[in-house]
């Protein structure tokens, strides 16, 4: 009788221990940190500055880090606008990554295919996608974390506007088509989230690419500044 209790405690501990690690989880996928990107409510205040000081040594570091090895990243094919064809979405995704990439000084993003996820979510799926966001929102990142490192991480951008792809030539910061936001300077931005950088939204940071504003024709956020590389740098897993 003294051995059966013994064994109806330990099991009763353990199932304690399961539930509790459980709800544990299904907090942190109900609470992921968000980062946003904002423009004017109708997308059309504002208007793109080239760059007249890329040399701010400032960032903003999250609490979080980027385990070491390959994190594999997928598209969600379905969700782009019908002016996109597969092969432009992620020529635009990989360029943005290659921004990242370059100041870290390695390979860390890997593209592996496409992905069904509906809804941005902590599935430990890393997705990229379209679906309608707020008026004055461009795109928006989610991270979800775990034992302070990044366990999941989604960007979406937002359908209701207009998104195209320039060519950036270094010296063409606003060169953008005026309708249109371009993905790849919205996407280095939200890569960089990715890494472990956070919003900027001082006067300071205006040329840099974790500022936390955007604007439509604006490329200049294709390259990084000081601040974004320093940041970039010091995060690096």
């Amino acid at each position: 009788m003294k051995k059966f209790l013994i064994l109806l405690m330990v099991l009763v501990f353990l199932l304690l221990g399961f539930f509790l690690s459980t709800s544990q989880v299904q907090a942190k996928e109900k609470n992921p940190q968000v980062f946003i990107t904002y423009t004017g409510k109708n997308a059309k205040v504002g208007v793109c500055q080239a760059t007249t000081n890329d040399q701010a040594n400032i960032f903003a570091a999250t609490s979080w880090r980027l385990r070491s090895g390959i994190l594999d990243y997928k598209l969600k094919y379905s969700s782009k606008p019908r002016s996109w064809t597969n092969g432009s979405f992620q020529s635009a995704i990989d360029l943005a990554f290659s921004n990242i990439q370059g100041a870290g000084g390695g390979v860390l993003f890997h593209y592996a295919g496409e992905s069904r996820e509906a809804k941005p979510s902590n599935d430990n799926q890393n997705t990229i996608m379209w679906q309608a966001l707020p008026a004055g929102v461009v795109a928006m990142t989610y991270i979800w974390t775990q034992d302070g490192h990044l366990s999941d991480a989604d960007t979406v951008f937002n359908n209701r506007y207009l998104f195209s792809l320039t060519n950036y030539t270094g010296s063409n910061d606003c060169g953008g088509s005026r309708a249109y936001f371009d993905l790849r300077n919205i996407a280095t931005h939200e890569f960089g989230h990715w890494v472990g950088l956070g919003d900027l939204y001082n006067s300071q940071a205006k040329d840099l690419t974790m500022y936390g504003y955007a604007v439509r024709g604006e490329l200049k956020k294709d390259t990084l500044g000081l601040g974004d590389i320093t940041g970039i740098r010091a995060l690096w897993p």
